[in-house]
């Protein structure tokens, strides 16, 4: 089809080619949860199969399981070790197609394994039969009027305690301290030895004094695109406190009028301004400075290494995702059509790597903290939405800052909380009602995330490997940082605020596993982390 000025449509799109008025977004149609049947086939053929060769497959009378701990693992192979290809919730329920046999005591103490539908095997020590069929929807379906699936709280200064049990506290003996800014889930509030406490999604308690409760995050939204079009397409206004709009290509010329922030404008025609900017003319005698915007220019095509026949051939998905780091902008296609565009925030101390990025782990929620050979202590809980593209950097949900448009995260890609979960669910494949996460055992059969930065000259590289972090590497950096550390005398004492632990010992560091020979109280068990940069 040949370019044209405006053959695509927007949901609300402006009516003509003078400037668009249109308010930025507060909310965004959702596609209505699907059946159990539609998420499932989503599934089908994304992981290949054992041979009939690997195993002997055993009838059982058993139709239905049900997931019996926090985070029952779904393996390629029903033998330990084997890949684990997705994750999920206690209480979640999965169709059984068969049996297998232990092939020796590891990972399922002999007892036999559920092949599942639609993929995978369950040891049946983690699980147990049920009359009841899985429920259908989507994962990490939320509650009517919400934008994100947690509810939060951020730590108000320094030094905040928090404890693994109620015997830690009754012993004084925290698990570590937490900075200000740092975010936590709250499962719910308590009263204990006369205080008030919160606790985690994992079961850790903080004091509630030490904490503010947080909202719901930015009530910015993208939007959806219908039609084909190449080029410069739209840009939205980047201005805090305001976007000039010019009677002619020129910061002096005449004001015409003001656009709030984050307005959303065609893209007519450029032209120089007199001092080498680019300017773009968004309607009638009205001109607006590219720096102020963030412009949208959607790809003719995919870009090479992105999308191959045989991912299209052996996956049936042609879904890709261009992240722009110098407009800040992500556009989500299919093929060579866009579907979805909307503004990020990429990483700022540490730049986002430009490559291209087959996804390699989608995981409905998570904590991000920083690592081993990182001096600087940070901590986000319940991080939702969560797509993995390159080691610990990954396109998510981000609930704690509204500066979409600008540079903001630690090296991930920042959305806004409709956006990223529209990204998710769109993202193949779909996660059914439960599921926590899902690794692709072919990398090859994923969706590529293109990260480039059409600010530079050298607009595309390849900066880093694909996949996740590389264990060794990661040890080896984080020795590196220990020797350091040494070398140059860094303090690494925990500091505790004396008013929330009076009876701290200054001088101690709890071991890993420590709190927890001070007999714990019964408590929300924690999740098997992955770990990753937000």
């Amino acid at each position: 089809m040949p370019a044209s000025r405006r053959p695509y449509v927007f949901r609300s799109a402006c009516a003509d080619d003078s400037v668009c008025v249109e308010r930025p977004a507060t909310t965004m149609t959702m596609l209505p949860a699907l059946v159990l049947t539609q998420v499932l086939r989503s599934l089908w053929g994304v992981e290949p199969g054992p041979s009939p060769d690997e195993f002997e497959l055993l009838a059982t009378e058993v139709r239905y399981i049900e997931a019996t701990h926090p985070e029952t693992v779904i393996r390629g192979r029903p033998w330990v070790p084997n890949k684990r290809i997705a994750t999920i919730a206690d209480g979640t329920r999965l169709v059984v197609r068969g049996a297998v046999a232990s092939r020796d005591k590891e990972g399922c103490a002999g007892k036999i394994w559920y092949a599942v539908w639609p993929f995978g095997f369950v040891c049946s020590e983690h699980a147990k039969p049920t009359d009841r069929a899985p429920a259908s929807g989507r994962a990490q379906e939320l509650e009517p009027g919400r934008r994100v699936p947690h509810t939060y709280a951020f730590v108000k200064s320094d030094g905040i305690p928090m404890f693994a049990g109620y015997a830690d506290v009754d012993a004084s003996v925290p698990t570590r301290p937490l900075k200000k800014g740092m975010s936590l889930v709250v499962a719910r509030e308590l009263e204990y030895d006369g205080r008030e406490w919160i606790q985690t999604g994992d079961g850790a308690l903080v004091p509630k004094a030490g904490i503010r409760y947080g909202g719901q995050g930015s009530e910015w939204a993208g939007v959806e695109i219908d039609g084909r079009f190449e080029g410069p397409s739209f840009a939205w206004t980047t201005g805090d406190k305001g976007t000039n709009v010019r009677a002619a290509p020129d910061s002096a010329a005449e004001k015409r009028l003001s656009l709030a922030l984050r307005t959303r404008v065609p893209l007519l025609e450029s032209k120089p301004g007199p001092k080498g900017e680019t300017f773009w003319r968004v309607g009638e005698g009205l001109w607006i400075d590219g720096a102020q915007l963030a412009e949208v220019h959607l790809a003719a095509a995919p870009p090479r290494d992105v999308l191959d026949d045989w991912r299209k051939l052996n996956s049936g998905n042609d879904q890709w995702i261009d992240v722009d780091l110098g407009e800040q902008v992500l556009v989500a296609y299919r093929g060579e059509m866009p579907v979805f565009a909307t503004m990020i925030s990429s990483g700022r101390s540490m730049p986002t790597p430009r490559g291209n990025y087959p996804v390699w782990a989608k995981v409905a929620s998570m904590t991000m903290a920083n690592q081993a050979y990182e001096d600087e202590p940070y901590m986000v809980q319940g991080v939702p939405w969560v797509l993995l593209f390159q080691a610990h950097n990954a396109l998510h949900g981000a609930y704690w800052h509204d500066r979409f448009g600008n540079r903001k995260s630690h090296g991930c890609v920042n959305l806004a909380p409709h956006d990223a979960r529209w990204v998710f669910d769109w993202t193949g494949p779909t996660l059914p009602i439960g599921w926590t996460g899902y690794l692709p055992g072919d990398l090859q059969r994923s969706p590529v995330v293109h990260v480039h930065d059409s600010s530079r000259v050298d607009d595309f590289t390849q900066d880093r490997p694909i996949g996740p972090p590389d264990r060794e590497a990661e040890k080896a950096r984080a020795e590196q940082a220990e020797q350091r550390r040494a070398e140059n005398a860094i303090e690494r004492t925990p500091y505790y605020d004396p008013e929330f632990v009076p009876d701290a010992d200054p001088e101690f560091v709890p071991e890993p596993g420590e709190p927890g020979e001070h007999g714990q109280a019964p408590r929300i068990e924690p999740r098997e982390p992955i770990e990753f940069r937000g």
